[in-house]
């Protein structure tokens, strides 16, 4: 079912989707990734079909921040109402929080600073972003760092136009937009984060609050992150950064794969792979997956 709610203020339809048997369920929140579609995103109604079979209640804003591809500075406040607004709705137990691709960053950086997502049982993202800085970058240069280097990173046709557009999206004047453009213009990664660095004040304080590096340590869940190793859309650096990164949150858990195609569960690299490469990388996921729902449940 659906229905329409407002969370930090901000109006927007909400899926729902409920076992067929008993009152109270174990609950999740899907955060959706930056697709125009939101809820509709075939995968994600397919995934939410499954959960709620499985025994689970799910719950999906659709975020419009995320809808839009806009990089909003309260987007982490409304995920964080609307976890809130979960636990109303025949749970059972602590709900737990699940984000995909770049509504994986912002529910960590969610988790970091709002009080709500304290209690929740269990933070998992899936080709989630670490720092907005480095990530930016990444897409500038078309490179992402590898130890004190950078590496040539294979993106997606479509990622630097559409960041682009949502980075320029936090200028509120012409000067802050040639600030922008003149960071996202160099094909170097070093002075990219250098220009990001310099952006004036107010741009540079909302990157932060989109960051999970920011407030990576106050993250109290234990946090799952799955991530693809050749992801074209959100670098593979991202989840190295967050795996080494201290002090961190008590308890993470990280996998990448070579199965995976950013948030689609196949890649088509991985087709045509022999026995041994799908034993591996199931067995791997399934023993990861095994822990997850552990944790929520």
């Amino acid at each position: 079912r659906e229905t329409m709610d407002t969370f930090a203020g901000v109006p927007m339809r909400v899926g729902w989707w409920r076992p067929g048997r008993g009152d109270a369920h174990p609950a999740l929140m899907l955060v959706i990734g930056a697709v125009p579609i939101g809820i509709d995103f075939p995968e994600l109604r397919l995934a939410a079909d499954g959960l709620a079979r499985a025994g689970f209640q799910v719950m999906i804003p659709d975020l419009p921040f995320l809808k839009e591809e806009r990089l909003d500075p309260t987007g982490p406040a409304q995920i964080a109402a609307a976890f809130a607004a979960l636990r109303g709705h025949g749970t059972r137990g602590r709900p737990a929080a699940i984000g995909f691709s770049v509504g994986g960053g912002m529910l960590l950086a969610a988790a970091g600073r709002e009080s709500e997502l304290a209690s929740a049982s269990a933070v998992a993202v899936l080709g989630a972003y670490f720092d907005l800085r480095t990530y930016i970058a990444s897409v500038a240069s078309r490179a992402q760092p590898r130890g004190t280097s950078a590496v040539q990173w294979e993106t997606s046709s479509d990622v630097p136009g559409r960041m682009t557009a949502a980075a320029e999206r936090l200028a509120r004047d012409a000067a802050e937009r040639a600030a922008i453009d003149d960071a996202l213009a160099t094909p170097s990664f070093a002075e990219a984060l250098a220009r990001l660095d310099a952006l004036p004040r107010r741009l540079r304080q909302a990157g932060d609050v989109l960051s999970p590096s920011v407030t990576w340590p106050r993250i109290r869940p234990p946090v799952f992150w799955l991530h693809d190793e050749r992801d074209g859309y959100v670098p593979v650096s991202e989840a190295y950064a967050a795996r080494a990164a201290r002090p961190r949150p008590a308890r993470v858990r990280m996998l990448v794969l070579r199965l995976l195609q950013h948030a689609i569960p196949v890649a088509d690299a991985a087709r045509g792979q022999g026995i041994r490469f799908w034993v591996g990388e199931l067995g791997r996921l399934v023993v990861f997956l095994a822990s997850v729902f552990r944790a929520i449940r």
